[in-house]
């Protein structure tokens, strides 16, 4: 979908801020990289996992494509690195839409996350927007048990196990985020 250009806010927004956005850099979980989708690790995390979360369009058909299993819920914006793609082609019973403009968690988009997990597999999210930052949602809703995959772009993937560790540390960097639109050009 195209990039959504309303600057508008939202009661319930979170917006990133340019310290956060140098914490993102690294990694929240385990690194892959692009040549070890296809190891005995990578797809040990796949199958062990109760539940398989993609957010991205690439790693959602990466996973498919590499592991043979579908992500149970995955958000997607039909793009990748800022370009137009076609939305990839993964059976799915729903699909839901949020609007999330880049640099934010909007309150839309969280609800979408919430609801996805609580809908019968597989689930699509799409996002009008940028699906970059619901990584952070998608650990905090997703059940025990569950990974989180996620791209690091021309570089591989992450891959987060839900616990309670992790989730506490995905509700503290949505706590650290802005409640007030920030300068992302600082």
């Amino acid at each position: 979908m195209k990039a959504s250009t309303s600057p508008r806010p939202s009661a319930g927004d979170y917006f990133l801020t340019p310290g956060l956005r140098r914490k993102l850099k690294k990694p929240l979980g385990r690194f892959f990289p692009s040549t070890d989708v296809r190891g005995e690790e990578f797809l040990a995390l796949v199958t062990g996992a109760s539940l398989v979360v993609a957010v991205g369009d690439r790693v959602t058909e990466t996973l498919q494509e590499t592991t043979g299993r579908s992500p149970d819920v995955f958000i997607v914006d039909g793009m990748e690195r800022r370009s137009a793609r076609e939305i990839p082609r993964i059976a799915h019973g729903s699909t839901l839409k949020a609007k999330n403009p880049a640099g934010r968690i909007t309150r839309a988009a969280r609800s979408a996350m919430k609801r996805a997990f609580a809908e019968e597999k597989p689930v699509m999210v799409l996002i009008d927007g940028e699906e970059d930052l619901l990584t952070i949602p998608a650990v905090i809703e997703a059940p025990f048990g569950s990974v989180v995959f996620y791209g690091q772009p021309m570089e591989g993937v992450v891959a987060v196990r839900v616990d309670e560790k992790t989730k506490a540390s995905a509700r503290e960097v949505l706590r650290r985020m802005s409640t007030r639109i920030v300068d992302q050009r600082m």
